[in-house]
């Protein structure tokens, strides 16, 4: 393969990328929260289809927890529904080591199909992306828009302030890979560190531990 050249501009999805992500476990958090089964939860979230207008910033998040406690009959303290999502998701340090590498050689950022509200929780729930991310955390909930819709991207990028042609993408769905290389986007469809590595160093980045003088 052609090496590439290394992009000014590397972007990384949340949800199984930076972290991994179980529904399941959110979902259960929940349930115990709420006194109320898994089923019931499941479907008042995501069958409902609130937490996707919520990740398109059509409802927030207090009109999403009200609209679950009208259409459903749960009452979801706000704290209860955050301290859930919490739980549910897992830092991968592995590729949080890798961003780390290439930080110093390019600028990070994290965009996510995900409500506003999670944007304004991650540097609490991980305190240790702030360092590399800084503020460059968008959600398509800010954005009004989500993956795999190609003006997602372009939103993106505008909030950021670069241009398609210099920036990275990396995400695990390969419909939004595919998306982000239709909007003129370098993509990198993720499997794993050890390909993510490999991914990276043909982009031109050193991939060398940086160590403490």
């Amino acid at each position: 393969m052609t090496p590439r050249s290394r992009p000014k501009l590397v972007i990384f999805d949340l949800d199984d990328v930076l972290v991994e992500y179980q529904r399941e476990r959110r979902v259960e958090a929940l349930a115990r929260a709420v006194g109320a089964p898994p089923s019931m939860v499941h479907e008042a979230l995501f069958k409902s289809g609130l937490e996707t207008k919520n990740d398109r910033g059509e409802l927030g998040l207090e009109d999403y927890l009200d609209a679950v406690r009208r259409r459903h009959g749960l009452d979801i303290p706000m704290d209860a529904f955050i301290e859930a999502r919490r739980q549910s998701m897992r830092l991968r340090r592995e590729v949080l080591g890798l961003a780390a590498r290439v930080a110093p050689q390019t600028t990070l950022a994290l965009f996510t199909n995900n409500g506003q509200w999670l944007g304004r929780q991650l540097p609490k729930f991980f305190p240790e992306l702030r360092p590399l991310f800084g503020t460059r955390m968008v959600t398509t909930g800010q954005l009004g828009i989500t993956k795999p819709d190609p003006q997602a991207y372009y939103a993106c990028l505008s909030t950021l302030g670069f241009s398609a042609a210099s920036a990275l993408m990396i995400d695990d769905i390969a419909e939004n890979v595919a998306s982000a290389q239709s909007a003129g986007l370098d993509a990198i469809h993720y499997a794993s560190p050890p390909q993510l590595a490999g991914e990276l160093l043909r982009r031109g980045f050193d991939l060398e531990p940086v160590h403490a003088p």
